[in-house]
């Protein structure tokens, strides 16, 4: 984090200024007429030079060595935090119009500087935000997505700090997504997420095509198995009753895989033969991950699963049941271990797809079960305790 140490007057700043523009075009034998500058000075219009000079300068500045682009912002930096708060917030938005043109030009420095524009708001500010934005967009336009990654790790808690409006949330969480949607699925997905959870019934309308692609999102993305989140969402349920029939059938799929199993899907490709490769889906892909959650949902209801009742859920040949058992244990959604002898799956744990009244029940009766095993461990303690033999040095004398 930079810090400014104020010592110079309002004047002596912008004299500073005129000067470092004066001394750079001067050694580039570039013609400088600075009366304009002085006039406005003059009349004691400092908002209006310090627009001007960035507006008219930057251009010329930014192709100069970094040392004195940096100390030419600097200075402005310094300047612009002794100005009225509506003064400062223009020629802030001046200085992030100027940084953020042709972003891969300097891209470092740039970073650099909207950095320290950045760092010179308390951080309840909201100018903090708008400067975020910009420093994000530039950083993810130059390249530096891992700057940007880094960037979302107190993002929520800034925007609170912020007291970031909804749209200001939906604009921030929107571009995250868009930015990693090639580069990184499902850091992508979680911030489309985010942006889908600030409709509401009023206004989830406007939210269809993202909808739609956080549901294609939810398939297609191989490490993710657990998606029963998305039908929370007034922006996804939307799409159930959907004017567009393709809305629908997005939806009716979706659901299919955070919730039912392989014979619900089967019957659905039956009905829509084409559907999963008109929204770009791949059918193969899309039936192993289905027997996969098939597998964790069969393998959740019952400790010991038999080869058979897997190899009918998943219609497979009993002989490939190890196979798909052992992809399940590599994706981490079922931890067990094979019986091969007697043919039987030992489930440790199993990832759980859905959790409903029916899951809370079975939770309730396993919490029982241990309380009961755990009071019976303690009634065995207690009777060990009072009846074993005390040591001949306990005896009384």
């Amino acid at each position: 984090m930079t810090t400014y140490i104020d010592l110079s007057s309002p004047e002596e700043l912008y004299l500073d200024l005129i000067n470092q523009v004066s001394n750079l075009k001067k050694k580039r034998s570039v013609e400088f007429n600075a009366t304009e500058y002085q006039r406005l000075l003059g009349e004691q219009r400092a908002p209006e030079f310090l627009s001007r000079l960035i507006s008219s300068e930057s251009e010329f500045l930014l192709k100069e060595s970094d040392k004195d682009i940096e100390s030419f912002f600097n200075v402005i930096l310094t300047a612009l935090h002794k100005l009225e708060s509506d003064a400062i917030n223009i020629i802030a938005q001046k200085i992030r119009d100027c940084l953020s043109a042709s972003p891969n030009e300097k891209s470092n420095l740039k970073i650099k500087l909207l950095t320290n524009l950045f760092n010179s708001f308390s951080p309840k500010s909201s100018q903090r935000y708008e400067i975020f934005f910009v420093l994000f967009k530039l950083a993810s336009d130059s390249g530096n997505l891992e700057f940007v990654k880094q960037q979302t790790t107190n993002l929520d808690t800034w925007l609170d700090d912020w007291s970031a409006t909804t749209a200001h949330r939906r604009k921030i969480y929107k571009l995250i997504s868009t930015i990693f949607k090639e580069k990184n699925g499902m850091l992508s997905h979680r911030y489309l997420v985010k942006y889908l959870n600030t409709f509401n019934k009023e206004d989830s309308a406007e939210a269809q095509e993202d909808s739609v692609r956080a549901c294609i999102e939810s398939i297609s993305l191989q490490e993710l198995y657990q998606s029963d989140y998305l039908l929370d969402l007034e922006a996804i349920r939307f799409l159930e009753t959907s004017a567009n029939p393709k809305h629908n059938l997005t939806y009716e799929l979706m659901k299919i895989f955070a919730t039912e199993q392989l014979g619900s899907f089967v019957q659905f490709q039956t009905r829509n033969p084409n559907f999963l490769t008109d929204i770009g889906l791949k059918p193969d892909e899309c039936m192993q991950k289905i027997r996969l959650l098939s597998i964790a949902t069969l393998t959740s209801e019952d400790a010991t699963v038999p080869y058979s009742a897997i190899a009918k859920s998943l219609a497979i040949d009993e002989n490939d049941v190890e196979t798909w058992v052992i992809d399940a244990i590599a994706n981490e959604l079922i931890d067990a271990k094979l019986d091969q002898l007697n043919r039987l799956v030992h489930v440790n744990s199993s990832t759980q797809r859905v959790f409903n009244k029916a899951q809370w029940t079975q939770l309730g009766l396993r919490v029982d079960a241990w309380r009961t095993n755990i009071k019976n461990l303690l009634q065995v303690i207690e009777t060990a305790k009072t009846t074993q033999i005390k040591p001949f040095y306990w005896q009384s004398r």
